[in-house]
């Protein structure tokens, strides 16, 4: 204490006003370090400026800026994947309809060819004993596989 005394004596209170000025504004701008270490202070709205410091707080602000761009420019690259993969998505599904449209037509086909192969032998059935057997009939009788699944109609 005694320094202190001595201190305002040798450079008045002047000096002693300058110093604490300085002292001061050097803990504005760079903070107060041991007092950061004391956990939750630095939520206190009026305290954290004094503990934390302007330089620091200004550090802080630009890389949350910084962070919000890289964010910002993630989401947009996202974005633009999601969108390509919409497009090679749509793009394959175009294909697979008309895929799908070119084996309907050919079954639609291969069907009208079947009934009327099927109709042409209705035709030229002019046998008044309807009652006979064909070979399909006996074998959907007799249980074979082949029948139960339409073959050989």
């Amino acid at each position: 204490m005694s320094f202190v005394f001595w201190f305002i004596k040798f450079f008045g209170p002047v000096a002693v006003t300058l110093v604490c000025t300085a002292a001061g504004i050097i803990a504005y701008y760079e903070g107060l370090p041991g007092l950061r270490d004391i956990p939750g202070i630095s939520h206190v709205p009026v305290i954290r400026e004094f503990i934390v410091g302007r330089v620091q707080q200004e550090r802080s602000k630009a890389a949350e800026a910084a962070v919000e761009g890289l964010v910002a420019r993630s989401e947009l690259i996202a974005a633009k994947a999601e969108a390509e993969r919409y497009r090679i998505q749509s793009i394959q599904n175009v294909l697979f309809a008309d895929e799908a449209r070119r084996q309907a037509t050919t079954a639609n086909a291969k069907l009208a060819a079947e009934l009327a192969g099927q109709e042409r032998k209705d035709e030229e059935d002019t046998d008044p004993d309807v009652s006979r057997w064909r070979q399909y009939d006996l074998d959907r009788l007799r249980g074979k596989a082949g029948a139960a699944a339409g073959e050989a109609r």
